[in-house]
């Protein structure tokens, strides 16, 4: 209907006047409404009249009668009916606006992050139909899109590294890149989330990227044509091939991050593992029940995971699942840095408490609040901050900010500043200065004669990936 008004013309003409000369009557009867508990007051406050000006001195008994109606004004004007006001508003800027408003969805999406931003809370969220999507596609792991992994860089989005497999190795994209352009739009002030917004889309459709490599005078142009990608969850390397020691990259806690670590954890132990480095550095998190079940793999039955704490205190203590404990029984540590976050922080800290690993690498980020996404109307959804979380020992994981500097998270038992040439995913490893410390720590346990080299990456493909070749 609203769609119509703006697009007939002399009918629609007729019927924005009828509008408008019913909406102006409806508004003078609402008018009129409102005026009444005004008027009976005003007319009961004259009974009283006598009484204040006998109490009071000339003048004072006026300045009483007007500050009673003011205050008696201000409590009527202050009970809003949230959904009238905004229709009210929506109704007036389609009757008065001189432009085409923007559509009806812009606008009421517009609002729902207005009121949510008065929360003060950066976590709780309106989420739109596309935005929604992409939440269900990352904790489902797997995605349409060009698969590779990307992060913050100046003027563009720089490619951690493109997925084995996936269309944008096949295309020829490199760790390093720095795409700078979608389909002919600059990135240079588009955030993260929107850039893969522009590039992830339907299947086998196409989308054309400009990227700045190194060693090239001038910008590359790559069309790719999206397809299904399986979302980077588990990888395996064997980082001392001597000393028998493996990482387990563990990148994100998806549906399908508890199976796949069995996987991984079944080829170490397979091989002879004398001890393993569980790797949740740059992992954002993802669902709480994948964190349960990861942490449930290395701390036997019953073990305390996390505390999550509501408003009204302890709302819930989440303890390791039964039949899941793999009892590796051998050392271990966990790397994490700033971009460690949420379900990565409850699992390290809860390993750490329980003292089955120690950690190692850089503060994690801080992001200690539980979001509840709960489905809206029209395919879209809501992720409200419902309660925070606590490791076993009572460690409030949710950073702060202090004198302008976010301050809080997990602080490592040994802290190593990383290499600033570092990269997720690099082959080179002697560029990780924080695996370089674990592999350290992890020779004096097992009491290593000699460092051993590092040996090929052992990945662990997935179904889906079997079946695309």
């Amino acid at each position: 209907m609203k769609t119509l008004m703006f697009n007939m013309s002399g009918r629609s003409d007729r019927a924005d006047q009828c509008r408008q000369r019913t909406w102006q009557n409806g508004r003078a009867l609402w008018r009129l409404i409102l005026l009444i508990p005004v008027l009976v007051s005003l007319y009961l406050l004259g009974f009283l009249s006598a009484d204040l000006f006998a109490s009071t001195r000339p003048g004072e008994s006026m300045g009483l009668l007007r500050s009673a109606v003011s205050h008696m004004l201000q409590r009527t004007e202050s009970k809003i009916d949230p959904v009238e006001a905004f229709q009210s508003t929506l109704s007036e800027i389609e009757t008065h606006f001189y432009g085409t408003p923007p559509p009806i969805e812009q606008l009421t999406y517009t609002a729902i992050d207005g009121m949510l931003l008065a929360l003060g809370d950066p976590y709780t969220r309106f989420m739109e139909p596309e935005e929604f999507r992409r939440m269900q596609e990352d904790t489902s792991g797997s995605f349409t899109g060009i698969g590779a992994l990307l992060e913050d860089a100046p003027g563009g989005a720089r490619v951690v590294r493109p997925l084995p497999n996936s269309p944008a190795m096949r295309a020829g994209v490199k760790a390093g890149d720095i795409i700078i352009a979608v389909d002919g739009k600059s990135l240079e002030k588009i955030s993260l989330d929107e850039a893969v917004r522009m590039i992830r889309g339907p299947r086998f459709t196409k989308v054309t990227l400009t990227i700045r490599r190194e060693g090239e005078p001038a910008p590359l142009t790559i069309t790719i044509q999206r397809d299904l990608v399986e979302s980077p969850t588990v990888d395996v390397y064997l980082d001392d091939a001597e000393n028998k020691i493996y990482r387990i990259w563990l990148q994100n806690f998806s549906e399908k991050a508890p199976q796949l670590l069995d996987r991984a954890l079944s080829e170490i132990k397979r091989d002879g593992a004398r001890a393993l480095i569980l790797d949740l550095r740059t992992n954002p998190g993802g669902l709480l029940e994948s964190a349960i079940e990861v942490a449930s793999r290395f701390l036997p039955e019953d073990s305390l995971v996390v505390s999550i704490k509501g408003r009204i205190g302890i709302q819930e203590n989440r303890r390791t699942l039964p039949g899941r404990y793999r009892n590796l029984n051998i050392p271990m540590v966990v790397l994490i840095n700033g971009s460690s976050a949420s379900a990565s922080e409850i699992v390290a800290g809860a390993l750490r408490d329980h003292k089955v690993a120690m950690l190692i690498g850089e503060p994690s980020y801080g992001k200690g609040l539980v979001q509840t996404v709960i489905p809206t109307s029209s395919n879209t959804a809501v992720a409200i901050t419902t309660a925070k979380y606590l490791t076993p020992n009572g460690t409030d994981l949710n950073a702060k900010i202090v004198d302008g500097k976010r301050v809080g998270g997990l602080k490592p038992d040994i802290e190593v500043q990383q290499s600033e040439e570092w990269r997720a995913g690099d082959e080179d490893i002697s560029k990780d200065l924080v695996l370089q410390k674990a592999l350290q720590v992890l020779r004096e346990k097992i009491q290593a004669g000699s460092s051993g080299a590092g040996a090929l990456r052992a990945r662990l493909p997935t179904t889906a990936e079997n079946a695309t070749r």
